[in-house]
């Protein structure tokens, strides 16, 4: 799943996209290089981040969808957003295929997957109490009763995403990952989005700039800890990864 922010302010600058000739052509290069899905952002919620208002988010989302729809009218896409009446936009007039929820959703948000069908990213970015693995399951068996009980179907429309970086510290987060595997435990998809994060920079003292080798590493043992999809900035480098994995995999 390659990264597309439409917005000023992303905590990766390389991320960013203001003009549509540069958009359309960051989605050409992620589908070149083997992207499977795009995620179109138009509000940062990094740490520390001003959130956009609402309509800001709609205004950033408007050309940016637009603008790939036009180009790439089949290319399965996903947007970025919390926030119920913008997901239900986004599905309507551009055909959204997945809503990526940083946030958990409520129920505003359950109801429009719940009448739409779309498959729904669901992420856990509470703040951590005392257990990080405990806490990250109970959150997940609560959210998927929750999503059943409002119509959805979980089994088919669901992946579940640990939410690296969001409610952690650098340590949690990485006892999360040492321990994602425990997400498959639900039997749903598991996204993992590592790409250049706090995790990795921190820990290693560099920048988001320098933090490509430390991405690899983390996605390389997060498709070992059953993610099935990995939310990046680098597709290319993303797809040798995996295919290296499943190569090992393949060769045991």
């Amino acid at each position: 799943m390659g990264i597309i922010n439409v917005t000023p302010d992303s905590f990766w600058s390389g991320s960013r996209v203001q003009d549509k000739s540069t958009l359309v052509e960051r989605v050409r290069m992620m589908i070149s290089q083997g992207a499977d899905a795009i995620d179109v952002g138009g509000c940062s919620t990094r740490p520390g981040a001003v959130q956009a208002s609402e309509k800001e988010e709609m205004e950033r989302l408007e050309w940016g969808l637009e603008a790939i729809r036009e180009e790439f009218p089949d290319v399965l896409l996903s947007v970025d957003t919390y926030r119920p009446r913008i997901a239900e936009r986004c599905i309507r007039d551009w055909k959204v295929d997945i809503i990526n929820d940083v946030y958990g959703g409520n129920d505003d948000m359950y109801k429009v997957l719940a009448d739409t069908g779309v498959q729904y990213v669901l992420m856990w970015s509470e703040d951590i109490r005392k257990d990080p693995i405990g806490e990250m399951m109970e959150f997940f068996r609560y959210r998927l009763q929750l999503l059943e009980k409002a119509g959805v179907d979980v089994n088919r429309k669901v992946i579940l995403d640990p939410g690296y970086g969001f409610g952690k510290t650098v340590e949690q987060n990485y006892t999360v990952l040492a321990n994602q595997s425990r997400l498959c435990e639900f039997g749903l998809p598991v996204l993992s989005a590592l790409s250049r994060k706090s995790m990795a920079w921190k820990l290693l003292k560099i920048t988001p700039d320098d933090a490509l080798p430390a991405t690899i590493a983390l996605n390389t043992v997060a498709i070992e800890q059953g993610a099935e999809w990995i939310r990046v900035h680098d597709v290319q480098e993303a797809v040798h990864t995996n295919l290296i994995v499943q190569a090992l995999r393949d060769n045991k």
